[in-house]
């Protein structure tokens, strides 16, 4: 994901959100207790490695003479990790840190090939494959004890910082402008604002926006950008524009109120429990939701059905967020309860309750509604069952490309399904049987029910789309049927049933210069600025008002940019030639010319405040065209031959001026390189396909834990049929769990 402009918040509240988000982080891997390590199945691609012939002493004292591949061993803060395959010889180690094994048996079956990948779904977007990364990453992923799993992260940070298949630009301090008149702003690190929670002031000016007969008032909220979003489609859509729209129109099963980091809240869901590993959870569902159908004025009633089905229909799509359902999530054995079926497993016992720093195991449906606070009407129970336990599930859940989708809003409006809903309801047994829906619901970008989601979303939230001209702009209205709209009938956010901001505009301009002057004139009350012309803004005063423009500075946010290299093909496939790109990229300049300082150094996939970002262990790169040239030179290729483009988005000036430069300081190496602006659409579509050279692009966290940045920026898609990871006291212990 990359954001289209950027907020910030204050310092204060910005460190504060860093912490929380640690503590967070710490706290749902401390929930699950670590049991035996898990045995996972993945895919790969053939990899050299060093065979050696090693002396050591049996268990009987007799000398044997084992030989195999090397195991690679990093050091990290407190401990050695060792990785390798099975049959690795384990090196000598010194040192009284304690060793973290990971060994592998690749799947080479299931291992999809490098090519019939896609960029940010089953690889990462730089196309690199590594089976030690790879066996790392998959190994934090499952680890729950957080010792192992945070000194895992560490050996991976240090390795991106090694092997950069991406050129680890930044990482952004928060900034963000708007009108005086708006209040209620607030900073959350992976969920947009809610239009309806912030409101102006009542004598605050109407403009006119030259859009037919809309005006930015005290009930408009308007916002001046660039690009457009990729998709409507939430279980396709993974880029910030089309996230922030659906938080707005769409409801997950939980979220977070504003600001906070550390406490997940109901919004579908009303109450939840886990069992005791962690591998199953059951939601209940709140009853009277009804998802507004504003293309046709009509209005659909959502329960627990809904809810799994468009989990489900994630999965099956196969499109770019979901591996965030298929890696976690075994939706066809997930299902639909009803509240009298879990009531009676309740009874049972063994499932857990944890809400706000209370723990209880209820025994009814009515013990855990009174323990989240609930007493109102219900729609089923939702099963979600989980391959393994994963701290962050309920992060994910969070997010809005899991934004519930009535079932029979599609079936009532895609011509292929037309006529087939009760059938379609009869073969799932109500969601007993969530596999009976691949009957219906196909794979894919050409898949219908996509390709109408893509034009008319529908959702349950506070607003709904009520009319777009793509690339131009877009109307949000208050939805009339929204399940929490008693909200509305409290100030500030809103009175008699409708919020302040009735409406929400976004108006579309890829020209910075325009931007400026429309934000300025007050036909928006947000804008998205290059941050190297915020001094153009700040302080700006509206005609013969008090009004200023506001420009507001915080700390870091967990955002970053970087440079994607296609490391599967020549010359970016040569580790020296992308330790040499990284030389010559101008840092010190971009942080000050193109983000007038916004801009903190990044070295590797982790930002700072995540566990596993660890500046000691890695190469501080700095601008150095002459050991650019030299490893350039040690790589053997002969960069004169070489050809190739760097996109970024069209609009987006920061990222323009970064291609420029490159284009300036990698042509002085001998690279013919020439510059390219694309769609947004049309650069995410070429990119995740693997057709590219270079391209600048951001990623805005989905969830708060460091899986989220190596996983989707720097795994490479093995499968493993064998993945062990354990915690030893000596390299014998080592030796033996990779000869076993």
């Amino acid at each position: 994901m990359t954001y289209k402009y950027y907020k910030a918040l204050s310092k204060t509240t910005a460190i504060i959100i860093l912490v929380v988000v640690i503590v967070a982080i710490a706290a749902a891997y401390f929930a699950f207790q670590p049991g035996a390590p898990q045995q996972t199945t993945t895919t790969t691609t053939t990899q050299t490695t060093t065979t050696t012939t090693t002396t050591t002493k049996s268990p009987t004292g007799t000398t044997t003479t084992p030989s195999g591949p090397k195991a690679l061993v990093i050091e990290t803060s407190q401990a050695y990790v060792v990785v390798g395959p099975k049959g690795s010889i384990v090196p000598p180690i010194s040192g009284n840190k304690k060793i973290i094994v990971v060994a592998y048996v690749v799947d080479e079956k299931k291992t999809k090939p490098i090519e019939n990948s896609t960029g940010f779904v089953d690889i990462d977007p730089a196309f690199f494959r590594d089976y030690n990364v790879d066996a790392l990453i998959m190994a934090a992923r499952k680890a729950t004890d957080p010792f192992i799993r945070y000194q895992i992260y560490e050996a991976v940070y240090k390795l991106s910082n090694e092997e950069v298949p991406t050129l680890w630009l930044g990482q952004y301090v928060l900034v963000r402008n708007y009108w005086s008149w708006l209040h209620g702003r607030y900073y959350h690190p992976t969920l947009a604002e809610r239009y309806d929670l912030l409101w102006e002031d009542s004598n605050a000016p109407t403009v006119k926006i030259g859009i037919k007969d809309y005006v930015n008032d005290p009930h408009t909220y308007s916002i001046i950008t660039f690009g457009w979003p990729d998709t409507f489609d939430p279980a396709a859509d993974y880029e910030t524009f089309g996230w922030e729209i659906w938080q707005n129109i769409g409801d997950s099963l939980v979220t977070y109120w504003k600001e906070d980091t550390k406490t997940i809240v109901p919004r579908l869901a009303v109450a939840w429990v886990h069992n005791k590993e962690g591998t199953e959870w059951y939601f209940v569902v709140r009853g009277g939701v009804k998802a507004y159908d504003g293309w046709h004025d009509k209005v659909y009633d959502v329960s627990a059905v809904d809810v799994l089905f468009s989990i489900w229909r994630i999965a099956r799509l196969q499109l770019d967020p979901s591996w965030m359902i298929t890696e976690f999530f075994d939706v066809n054995a997930s299902s639909v309860l009803t509240e009298d079926e879990f009531n009676q497993l309740l009874q049972s016992g063994g499932l857990v309750a944890e809400y706000k720093g209370k723990t209880e195991e209820p025994k009814s449906l009515q013990d855990l509604l009174s323990l989240f606070g609930y007493s109102g009407d219900t729609a089923g129970v939702v099963k979600l069952k989980l391959y393994y336990p994963y701290g962050a599930i309920l992060s994910i859940l969070a997010d809005p490309f899991v934004s519930v989708i009535p079932m029979k809003y599609l079936f009532d409006n895609v011509d292929e399904l037309k006529g087939k809903y009760e059938q379609a309801l009869a073969d799932s047994q109500n969601g007993k049987n969530p596999a009976a829906w691949a009957k219906y619901i196909g794979v894919g970008e050409q898949e219908p029910t996509h390709l109408f989601l893509h034009q008319y979303p529908v959702g349950t939230g506070p607003y709904y789309i009520k009319e777009y001209e793509e690339n131009s702009y877009m109307v949000l209205e208050y939805n009339p049927y929204y399940w929490n709209k008693t909200l509305w009938n409290t100030k500030p956010y809103g009175e008699n049933g409708k919020p302040i901001h009735e409406r929400a505009i976004y108006l579309i301009n890829d020209d910075a210069v325009s931007r400026i002057e429309i934000l300025k004139s007050g036909q928006a009350d947000i804008g998205a600025i290059p941050v190297d012309r915020l001094k153009d803004i700040e302080g700006y005063q509206f005609k013969d008002t008090s009004f200023k423009i506001i420009v507001e500075e915080g700390g870091l946010e967990p955002t970053i940019v970087y440079i994607v290299l296609n490391a599967n093909k020549s010359p970016f496939d040569n580790k020296l030639v992308r330790q040499a790109l990284m030389y010559a990229v101008p840092f010190d300049q971009i942080k000050q010319d193109v983000y007038a300082g916004y801009l903190e150094r990044l070295y590797g996939v982790i930002p700072a405040s995540f566990p596993g970002h660890n500046d000691d262990i890695v190469t501080k790169y700095t601008f150095d065209l002459n050991k650019a040239m030299q490893l350039i030179q040690k790589s053997g290729i002969d960069p004169t031959k070489y050809s190739f483009e760097i996109w970024y988005n069209s609009g987006n000036t920061q990222r323009e001026k970064i291609a420029t430069l490159l284009q300036t300081y990698w042509g002085q190496l001998g690279f013919q390189v020439t510059v390219r602006a694309l769609q947004w659409g049309t650069l995410l579509t070429k990119t995740e396909k693997g057709d590219f050279d270079v391209y600048i692009i951001g990623w805005a966290p989905d969830y708060l834990d460091p899986d989220n940045y190596v996983g989707p920026l720097f795994y490479g898609g093995t499968k493993f049929s064998v993945l062990d990871y354990q915690l030893v006291s000596s390299v014998d212990e080592a030796q033996q769990i990779f000869s076993k």
